[in-house]
């Protein structure tokens, strides 16, 4: 057993509820919430530290939603209140390469590259990071563009007369 060991996820409080799904666009779908425990361990009975959070899971579509509010609070709610409180759930990889990308668009070559492998981690997903992903290629693609010019235009100018045969 190593030092530190995650329990399986324990999921709680499952609560039936109807809202409009981000997902699948699906009007008035059924769902159930739930709120999802997860404990790492010291050893087996000392817990070092732990999380919870709310989630709910869509009938149609089997897509999981994070909800900002415990499940008892969505409990006989409007689909529109029980709409207003899911969010679809992005990934930290995804999130990551997303916002690493457009931080290195300036650099040359690098940025490029980050932006390809988050254009293409992203491009099968809707959402901000898919939209991030795009807009730092355009930049980077632009930005070193921008420096071969210059560097194009130095070489060939008389500003570097080592340069000119």
């Amino acid at each position: 057993m190593a030092l530190l060991d995650t329990l399986p996820r324990i999921e709680e409080h499952r609560i039936s509820v109807v809202f409009n799904c981000p997902s699948c666009r699906g009007e008035s779908v059924r769902g159930t919430a739930y709120k999802l425990r997860e404990t790492i361990r010291f050893t087996e009975r000392v817990p070092a530290w732990g999380w919870q959070s709310h989630w709910v899971r869509c009938s149609k579509c089997r897509a999981e939603l994070h909800a900002d509010c415990a499940s008892e609070k969505l409990e006989n709610s409007s689909a529109l209140t029980v709409s207003g409180h899911l969010r679809k759930y992005e990934s930290f990889p995804r999130r990551f390469i997303a916002w690493a990308s457009l931080a290195l668009a300036w650099a040359p070559a690098v940025g490029v590259v980050i932006a390809i492998v988050a254009t293409m981690t992203n491009a099968r997903f809707t959402g901000w990071p898919r939209v991030v992903s795009i807009a730092s290629l355009i930049l980077a693609v632009a930005a070193n563009a921008t420096l071969i010019a210059v560097i194009v235009h130095y070489a060939g100018s008389s500003a570097l007369p080592g340069l000119m045969p």
